[in-house]
């Protein structure tokens, strides 16, 4: 392993134990402050929507782990982080059921605990497009505190022939979400990790980009896991849509979410 000039020393610790994950960046944030979440708000683009949406894949789980759990899901084809408004999707809207309001007409409570962003796969590393995804992701961070919510950063998954791109799209992530004091969910390690551990599972689309309902299974194991801080090893939930996982197949995903995140985040069982 090449040394890097000024790396921490809690740094090459990291690199030395989470070498199988593709990153030589610690996140620094490694936990969220409320693990009895009872909503979410997704914002992203067609990965998150693809196979009936990631929400339906953490709703199944937390219904069969019998958690109270509801989510929406904001999405817009090929959208990067600047095509939304954040800040409107928090605001409480007329016959809102996630807007609990006072007398005035003014919110008690936020609307959404916890806020994922998933940004355009190629924003973090594409030259072109870093200025503006270090732009919106600092102000939509910002708004979502502001707000009371929980930020949670996505880091998106190498498409399938351009696997070296796992550890640029991570690193860049993982360094920006550190500048912003927010914690990111390594979903793309965790297909990496997939991929190495059983290479026959197909995690993405024929057009080598968007998620198979394997690869959608594991986004929302990975969410799962981080939200409530339980491991979805054991659960029969296969999945949404007309597309259930085998149980295997499962099993090996829902492994995988929970050893990914244990090693990134330093957690211990």
């Amino acid at each position: 392993m090449k040394k890097i000039a000024g790396i921490t020393l809690s740094a090459l610790m990291f690199v030395g134990s989470a070498n199988a994950l593709e990153t030589e960046v610690a996140p620094k944030v490694t936990d969220i402050s409320n693990h009895s979440p009872k909503t979410a708000l997704y914002v992203g683009n067609s990965y998150s929507f693809y196979n009936c949406g990631v929400h339906g894949y953490v709703r199944g789980l937390a219904k069969e782990a019998k958690l109270p759990w509801k989510a929406r899901i904001e999405t817009i084809s090929s959208g990067k982080l600047s095509f939304h408004d954040v800040a409107q999707y928090l605001a409480p809207h007329d016959g809102d059921p996630y807007a609990k309001l006072d007398e005035n007409g003014n919110l008690k409570a936020p609307m959404f605990d916890v806020v994922f962003l998933q940004a355009l796969s190629t924003e973090p590393i594409n030259p072109k497009l870093v200025p503006n995804w270090k732009k919106y992701l600092a102000k939509h961070v910002d708004t979502i505190k502001k707000a009371g919510s929980i930020p949670v950063v996505v880091m998106t998954w190498a498409k399938q022939d351009k696997p070296e791109d796992t550890k640029k799209l991570a690193d860049a992530t993982i360094n920006e979400a550190n500048a912003n004091d927010v914690i990111v969910l390594p979903v793309g390690l965790a297909f990496a990790e997939s991929l190495k551990r059983k290479p026959e599972l197909i995690l993405h689309q024929k057009d080598k980009s968007h998620p198979t309902a394997a690869g959608s299974y594991l986004y929302g194991a990975m969410i799962y896991s981080l939200l409530f801080k339980k491991s979805p090893e054991g659960f029969k939930y296969l999945g949404e849509c007309e597309k259930p996982l085998k149980p295997e197949d499962a099993k090996h995903l829902q492994t995988v979410a929970w050893d990914v995140l244990k090693e990134f985040y330093g957690w211990k069982d």
